[in-house]
């Protein structure tokens, strides 16, 4: 009898740890429904963000779990346990954490899609780890302490399609493998999606991409690249920001036909030159923005085809934004006046003749108000949008259309004039006698005394000669 009623106060005890779930305990997390109206009313998100100690007390999920956000909760190990048990679970986020390791079998979620482990101190994650969760379709290790391909490996991911490893020292460890080699990193040729943002990479070795077959998304900005690489020519989306890049060009982009949205921003390149962005015909959005040493964007940059006829021109929003141009041909405003955003704000424009046809773009007020002028410096910081067309001057519209030419006309006239006055002067003035002419005699009577007497002296006898 005692054994009995022993084994029914164990049982008593033991059946509420095994049903405690994270929702269970009011002011700890939030669980909720229908977080999406395309979402299946059943699926329970659950929001344990900020919260110490949430995977103490063997809590485990509720049976219609589809979310779990623990992000910012002060952890520094996933040990395996009752904790991140479920069939139904497809996003987990670990962000924002102290995580240095996660254990063999830990994520014993095999339905789970998305993966969010930022912000933590990860060195190493074997490849025994994803084994549970084969189904992962995005997986965020951005922030963290990798540094080569031996202590993290993507192989058993299969059905991969994004991956972010910004801010990891990677970049070494890519000079001899790349990230879908299968002796190295083994991203699976599947992935649309691959941000290695700050990673330390200075080259992209040729063939990089060979296994990429269907990558549609690229984001290598913050890195050491002083020139581009071979270019997937499937993709739609690339980010080059903030890399040395000092010169772009035509064969750069050849091959990038469904390219959607480039952007190179804060590069150092000097120039957009003539036919540099032609190829890519598909291109929606270009982001030129914060190159501080751009002066020069070519009439010709998008091909001569679209100054004439620009019904096959695809660009929608074009930045400039915080460059260093002083002027645009106006060869340019056809293809550019069929945008639906054009930012030119922040550079060093040249406000004359040669700008004014500006002013003729419909623009929205926040892409104006600082679009101002540079120099002249009687117009320096003026609103572009605010000036009216007789400002727009350039120096030889002041003279009349003619007055470098009235000046040197004039100059040479002064000349002649001069030379005429000095030759009156030399023959006609007194004291300046006509060559030719014997002197008056007035002329004489400024002669000194001491010469006039010499003239009124007698004569000598001269000496009798010989006979």
């Amino acid at each position: 009898m005692r054994r009995a009623l022993a084994l029914l106060a164990l049982a008593a005890t033991c059946w509420p740890a095994r049903s405690w779930t994270f929702c269970d305990a009011p002011g700890e997390c939030v669980c909720r429904f229908h977080e999406r109206p395309e979402e299946d009313l059943m699926r329970q998100h659950i929001d344990c963000s900020y919260r110490r100690g949430a995977l103490a007390g063997n809590r485990t999920l509720p049976p219609r779990a589809y979310s779990l956000d623990l992000s910012s909760s002060a952890l520094k190990i996933i040990r395996s346990g009752p904790f991140l048990r479920s069939k139904s679970l497809q996003e987990l986020v670990l962000k924002n954490n102290d995580i240095a390791d996660i254990e063999e079998g830990a994520l014993a979620l095999p339905d789970l899609r998305r993966l969010d482990l930022s912000y933590n101190r990860l060195q190493r994650l074997d490849g025994a780890v994803f084994r549970s969760i084969i189904k992962l379709e995005f997986l965020n290790l951005a922030n963290n302490n990798f540094v080569s391909f031996g202590k993290l490996t993507f192989h058993p991911l299969r059905d991969l399609r994004e991956v972010i490893l910004n801010n990891n020292n990677i970049g070494p460890a890519l000079r001899d493998t790349d990230l879908f080699d299968r002796d190295g990193f083994g991203l699976t040729n599947k992935i649309q999606k691959v941000s290695i943002s700050g990673v330390g990479l200075g080259r992209v070795h040729d063939n990089f991409f060979v296994d990429a077959y269907d990558i549609r998304e690229l984001i290598v900005a913050n890195n050491d690249l002083a020139e581009l690489f071979e270019i997937p020519f499937t993709l739609e989306y690339l980010d080059v920001s903030d890399n040395p890049i000092r010169e772009i060009s035509g064969e750069d982009f050849a091959d990038l036909t469904a390219l959607k949205v480039l952007k190179m921003n804060n590069i150092s390149i000097g120039s957009v030159p003539a036919h540099a962005l032609a190829p890519m015909r598909a291109l929606v959005r270009l982001d030129l923005e914060r190159n501080l040493n751009l002066t020069e964007f070519s009439a010709l940059a998008f091909g001569r085809e679209v100054l004439e006829d620009a019904d096959d021109f695809t660009l929608e929003e074009l930045s400039l934004k915080s460059c260093r141009l002083r002027t645009l041909d106006q060869r340019l405003q056809t293809p550019l006046g069929r945008l639906s955003r054009l930012d030119l704000q922040g550079n060093r424009w040249h406000c004359d003749c040669r700008l004014a046809w500006i002013k003729q773009f419909q623009m929205d007020p926040n892409d104006y108000e600082h679009l101002r002028c540079y120099s002249p410096k009687s117009l320096f910081n003026s609103k572009i949008f605010e000036l009216k067309e007789k400002y727009f001057r350039c120096p030889r519209e002041r003279g009349g259309g003619g007055g470098g030419a009235g000046a040197a006309v004039g100059i040479i006239a002064f000349c002649m004039f001069s030379s005429a006055a000095a030759l009156w002067l030399f023959w006609y003035l007194p004291g300046c006698p006509p060559r030719g002419r014997a002197l008056p005699a007035a002329a004489y009577a400024a002669l000194p005394l001491h010469a006039h007497a010499a003239a009124l002296a007698p004569t000598a006898p001269s000496a009798p000669s010989a006979l």
